[in-house]
């Protein structure tokens, strides 16, 4: 299996990214042979579609899974549709280890379509929390606001 880390730099000893669009190194490891190819991720520095590039990318280069610390509603899109198995939650460690806990079936996968809470600009908290003005802005407007307890 091919898979995909994102990392600080080019190595196993490498720190691994929170990132993923962001993620200056893209480290495509085949998990049967421990070979590992550094791709540097050219899209990291984009004003926007970083994560879409970088979907396209690890595509591009067989992964068919990602281990990454969270993955924004557009890429998460874009893996889903290119069948790449998520995994977020990566902590501050290196690639290594980060590669020994999935080999030890430490992570698992998360459901398609799940990006990180409040990845789509949201406070991830839900609830009646507005986005500006005109929101139930404590004024007895909105569905807050109608007086319910």
């Amino acid at each position: 299996m091919k898979l995909c880390i994102t990392a600080s730099g080019p190595e196993l000893d490498s720190i691994t990214d929170s990132s993923f669009g962001r993620a200056p190194w893209l480290l495509i490891v085949d998990t049967g042979t421990m070979a590992v190819e550094a791709v540097q991720n050219s899209s990291a520095a984009a004003r926007q579609g970083a994560g879409i590039a970088a979907a396209q990318l690890i595509a591009d280069h067989g992964a068919e899974a990602l281990l990454t610390g969270r993955v924004g509603p557009k890429a998460r899109a874009a893996l889903d549709a290119s069948g790449i198995r998520v995994y977020e939650g990566l902590a501050r460690e290196t690639v290594r280890e980060a590669l020994q806990r999935f080999m030890n079936k430490e992570l698992s996968a998360a459901p398609a379509g799940d990006a990180a809470p409040g990845a789509a600009g949201g406070a991830g908290g839900g609830g009646c929390q507005g986005r500006g003005m005109g929101r139930g802005q404590g004024r007895g407007q909105g569905q807050c606001g109608r007086g319910r307890r």
